[in-house]
């Protein structure tokens, strides 16, 4: 979404943090701070509304030259960038314990030790994805142990494994069939390819585990899937809290995904597996789950969570001292969409409703603000062929990166989104501190944002009900303007920075209070046992296993 400049420049509220200061591990993917957007937007204003945190920062994100968007607090104390997309061999990055030497000599030296401690853990990890029965215990300590492995061993070499291929193979060829027969497909293979493209997803999955995970107080995921693996194993090895923040439904939006998804179906079962396990055993082990609105509960609650440990956790924003003018390009109304270029924003549905309109109110004009990341530069492409077959030359243009979105607003009769999935976004906030209406798609917490006083709220992808509620407002001025105050205000009184501040500190501060302390830093040593097979964690007894820790 399109960011302003001016929150941008804002400096920190204080000096670096004090060296006593609470440790919040913040983990990313794809977002914050490399690219634009409402969680990107959210995650510069947590780290900049609490400056006497200090904050590691780990971003996973897909091109290893990417450039900063957002200007990092002095109280993030540490960034790590992991492109975990980006490149072939973690090495590339420096990433994994293997030397130069030790990748030269392949990974034929370090097998016995990858059958014997690691194998065991990753059979595990592939039962519970392929379909075993959920045991999140079992699960975890898989987790943990394949960590513990992949941190102090060369990372490359463990998963270019004889061992590994062969365990990916054995469980896949002994699980995939009966877990496709009970989803209604007979008589389901897989070929070496789609084993191959399953070795490489397994492998960029847990490439942010190629380095140890540092010691904090709290671990923070600021969503689902890798970000909150990331979070689960600094838990587990290190007894950080762990918050879940949940914008957008992670194992949702993955749904949604491989239903478009070309893969086969070996293909969508394994990645969807991961998903759904990795989504089950976050909310198993997560201290508290922070969804940035009430809609995420029920999603929540359906897998497994119980209401105690979700605190719902609304944006905050600021905005214009003044409401900004409409400055129309040439008389006529103008709606304004701002915002990522993706398919989950769904512009084609946009673009369908803005022809309809155009039927009825030929003056008005549609500026969409926003850029494509390179993964979704092909939907930007079929957006732009939908624009020329529809005829929407000076009906609707694509304006590009805004700078300044309450500029953008500014230019507004009002505002529109049609998304098919958001958590809580922030585009139609600002929005609402600009005094504009908005009309949006009922999805996430939209609703608990715009009333029938502050705007109009129809069904995603139905171009007709969003042009019927354009062409509303567009037929009267006085509704536009009445709406337009009564979401200034409403955006003012619930969503200010304050709140913002008061309720993640709160919630850091009860995951501190009720963590339990241990009265002594326990050693811990790996105990492989011949007779199960198996990688087991104990504390450290003897001098000899203490100096071997």
């Amino acid at each position: 979404m399109a960011q302003r400049a001016e929150a941008l420049a804002r400096p920190s509220a204080a000096v670096a943090p004090a060296a006593d200061a609470l440790r919040v591990l913040l983990t990313t993917e794809g977002t914050y701070p490399f690219q634009w957007g409402g969680l990107s937007t959210w995650c510069h204003a947590l780290t900049r509304e609490l400056p006497e945190i200090a904050f590691t920062l780990i971003a996973l994100n897909d091109d290893p030259l990417g450039e900063l968007r957002f200007p990092l607090q002095e109280n993030v104390v540490e960034f790590r960038s992991v492109p975990i997309w980006g490149v072939r061999r973690a090495w590339e990055l420096g990433r994994g314990r293997g030397s130069r030497a030790q990748r030269h000599m392949g990974s034929r030296s370090l097998d016995p030790a990858v059958q014997k401690r690691f194998v065991p853990a990753y059979r595990q990890f592939l039962a519970q994805v392929l379909g075993a029965k959920r045991d999140d215990e079992q699960l975890a300590s898989a987790l943990h142990e394949m960590y513990r492995f992949l941190s102090r061993n060369d990372f490359d070499a463990v998963f270019r494994s004889r061992p590994v291929w062969d365990a990916l193979c054995e469980e896949v060829d002994a699980r995939f069939p009966p877990l496709a027969e009970r989803l209604g497909y007979g008589d389901a293979r897989v070929s070496y390819a789609e084993l191959a493209a399953a070795s490489q997803w397994v492998y960029h999955w847990f490439f942010p585990l190629a380095e140890p995970l540092p010691s904090v107080d709290i671990a923070h995921a600021t969503m689902g899937g890798i970000c909150s693996l990331v979070a689960l194993v600094c838990k587990l090895e290190h007894g950080s809290g762990f918050l879940l923040s949940e914008h957008g439904i992670y194992l949702r939006e993955c749904y949604l995904a491989e239903h478009k998804s070309a893969d086969d179906l070996f293909g969508k079962v394994f990645k969807l597996g991961f998903a759904r396990r990795i989504t089950e055993i976050s909310y198993a082990y997560a201290d508290a789950i922070a969804p940035c609105c009430d809609y995420n509960h029920r999603w929540e609650r359906r897998l497994g969570v119980g209401q105690g440990r979700i605190h719902t956790a609304y944006y905050g924003i600021d905005g214009p001292t003044d409401e900004p003018h409409a400055q129309r390009p040439d008389g006529g109304p103008v709606i304004v969409w701002a915002g990522r270029i993706d398919p989950l924003k769904d512009l084609e549905t946009l673009l369908r409703a803005a022809a309809i309109v155009n039927e009825t109110h030929p003056a008005a004009r549609f500026l969409l603000y926003g850029a494509a990341a390179t993964a979704s530069e092909d939907y930007y492409e079929r957006c732009l062929a939908l624009h020329r077959e529809l005829k929407l030359d000076g009906v609707v243009s694509f304006e590009g990166y805004a700078t300044n979105v309450f500029e953008a607003f500014g230019r507004a009769d009002l505002v529109v989104l049609s998304s098919i999935s958001e958590g809580f976004p922030f585009s139609t906030l600002e929005a609402m501190l600009c005094g504009k209406p908005v009309v949006a798609t009922a999805i996430g917490g939209v609703a608990e944002q715009i009333t029938p006083e502050c705007g109009r709220i129809v069904g995603p992808r139905a171009p007709k009900a969003l042009a019927a509620a354009i062409a509303e407002l567009l037929a009267d001025p006085d509704l536009r303007q009445r709406l337009g105050a009564a979401a200034r205000l409403r955006a003012a009184s619930l969503f200010g920075l304050e709140r913002f501040r008061s309720t993640h500190r709160s919630i850091y501060d009860d995951l501190i209070a009720k963590r339990v302390q241990p009265a002594h830093r326990l050693e811990i040593v790996e105990v492989f046992e011949k007779q199960s097979g198996r990688l087991h964690l104990r504390e450290a007894t003897t001098p000899r296993e203490k100096a071997l820790r």
